[in-house]
């Protein structure tokens, strides 16, 4: 499986839309060992172009800051799973979810309405005060 993580200045970027950095991960089999890490640059335009590349490369799985309802969606149609409001430090974040404890951590975005990150995947649909939001499983 292939997990993506837009990247600002090692930390995890602010904003899924603006992002031009993606950290691209790779593990092997059911594990979350990474096995190889690369980082790409993207400069898409519109939501689907940057969507597209990710599919393109095999990505199933985003983690990223904030993300707009438009991106939101496009990602979770593409059929990804997203992570979204997350915050910290690149290297952190990423041995957090490799050992499954990423969402005990608290690595969620100052000021989330919510006390985790959200845990999106298409159609479970939640509404809260500050936009649509899908509650983790």
């Amino acid at each position: 499986m292939k997990l993506a993580i837009t990247v600002w200045n090692g930390r995890i970027a602010p904003l899924f839309d603006v992002a031009h950095h993606v950290l691209i991960g790779e593990t092997e089999g059911f594990g979350n060992a990474i096995l190889q890490l690369t980082t790409i640059e993207m400069h898409a335009e519109l939501p689907g172009q940057k969507v597209e590349t990710l599919v393109a490369m095999g990505v199933r799985a985003v983690i990223c800051g904030a993300i707009s309802r438009e991106y939101e969606e496009v990602v979770l149609q593409a059929g990804m799973e997203l992570d979204a409001f997350v915050a910290g430090d690149i290297d952190e974040v990423l041995a957090a979810w490799q050992s499954g404890t990423m969402r005990q951590q608290g690595y969620s975005m100052p000021g989330c309405p919510c006390p985790l990150h959200r845990r999106m995947r298409r159609g479970m649909g939640v509404r809260h005060g500050y936009g649509r939001h899908r509650l983790d499983r």
